[in-house]
């Protein structure tokens, strides 16, 4: 008996100790009925009365629902509670507005901020007036201004580039707008004929050596002429190197 009466008054001691170090929170949503985690524990749905916790430091954490059109993002929030005290807790989700268009995946700007690609939800209070830009390649890009808290889909219109292909068909054009192309068409070139310039002027002045050292009036005759011929074609590929090499400096600095 004595035993039973010492161990209801240590339980009666430790369960007032514990109840001192205890406070009640109560947390409110706006909008209501989202899902709370408190220390990553789930304790329901709001409105959440008076929830016993431990006194200190706490983590809350209100799950936006996924078919609503406030938020898609969770608020997480820490907070200091006291023993034997009741704190209450507001949390307010933004407004958010979704924006889609087709096709999907277009860049979402405003004032040069990229905000997503969409479909994206942004704040309508934080954005309202501003004005967005949504931009795709081979679309023309689409303005609007955020005016009411309505979820909205934008249809862009595909750029008319076979026209734009139609205008300029010239081989000129061709040439000189593949630029990656036309660089390495003209840098070869250059090396090329270069390289050829100098194998024909080095045939050249070894038939002009021949043509020196021996003393066969045939084989002199022989010699001389290829000297001429190899110089003429070494003269030729030069020209027309240093002609690639001026089309190649025409398309970097100026094209």
């Amino acid at each position: 008996m004595k035993i039973l009466i010492f161990v209801t008054i240590i339980l009666t001691v430790f369960i007032a100790y514990a109840q001192q170090n205890n406070a009640k929170i109560t947390i409110y949503a706006i909008p209501d009925q989202v899902q709370v985690r408190v220390n990553s524990v789930l304790v329901g749905k709001t409105p959440i009365i008076d929830y016993e916790v431990e006194s200190g430091y706490i983590v809350i954490e209100a799950i936006s629902n996924e078919t609503g059109i406030w938020n898609n993002h969770n608020i997480i929030q820490e907070i200091y509670v006291t023993a034997g005290q009741d704190t209450t807790i507001q949390i307010k989700f933004p407004k958010m507005v979704k924006i889609n268009s087709i096709p999907f995946n277009a860049k979402l700007m405003v004032d040069d901020q990229f905000m997503g690609v969409t479909p994206v939800s942004v704040d309508f209070d934080r954005y309202r007036g501003k004005e967005f830009l949504i931009e795709k390649p081979d679309y023309n890009s689409f303005r609007f201004f955020l005016e009411d808290p309505k979820s909205r889909l934008y249809t862009l219109e595909p750029l008319d580039i076979a026209g734009l292909e139609e205008e300029n068909t010239s081989f000129t054009y061709g040439l000189f707008h593949s630029r990656m192309k036309t660089k390495f068409l003209f840098l070869s070139g250059t090396v090329v004929t270069h390289w050829l310039a100098f194998y024909f002027k080095n045939l050249a002045d070894s038939n002009f050596e021949k043509y020196t050292n021996t003393g066969n009036p045939a084989l002199m005759q022989k010699y001389w002429n290829n000297t001429q011929r190899y110089d003429r074609w070494s003269d030729i590929t030069l020209g027309v190197s240093y002609a690639f090499l001026g089309g190649l400096i025409y398309t970097v600095l100026w094209r």
